[in-house]
């Protein structure tokens, strides 16, 4: 199977503490190209948009495949005023590319924040 991503997924993620403990849970959406850049867009009380850089894709032995990105915060994105983020995510999408599980971290400026993501494709 070749590598085809490009589209509309949905994200369900999940903060998490030092303790391994849930923080809270959060939703976006999440605008995957073929290029490999990704735009996230989330929704609820958390609001933010991220645009990734330094994309890497590898295929996996299994047939999984492996998204590696960095991102960084959009200053126009809904967030309140001065607050600024930049991270890492790792995506593991399941061989039929319908689904990804993944992993990310992110500095505000002031804490690390430590997620699980899970995403669907929409369309």
């Amino acid at each position: 199977m070749t590598w085809d991503v490009a589209g509309i997924w949905e994200l369900a993620g999940r903060a998490i503490g030092p303790d391994g403990s849930e923080l809270y849970r959060w939703e976006a959406q999440v605008t995957m190209r073929a290029d490999l850049s990704v735009t996230l867009q989330t929704r609820g009380e958390r609001l933010s948009r991220s645009h990734s850089y330094a994309e890497r894709l590898r295929a996996l032995p299994d047939g999984r495949w492996k998204l590696t990105y960095g991102y960084e915060m959009e200053p126009d994105s809904g967030a309140p005023e001065g607050y600024e983020f930049f991270g890492m995510s790792q995506l593991t999408f399941a061989a039929d590319l319908q689904s990804a599980q993944g992993n990310s971290c992110n500095w505000n400026g002031t804490r690390y924040v430590v997620m699980e993501l899970a995403l669907t494709r929409a369309s």
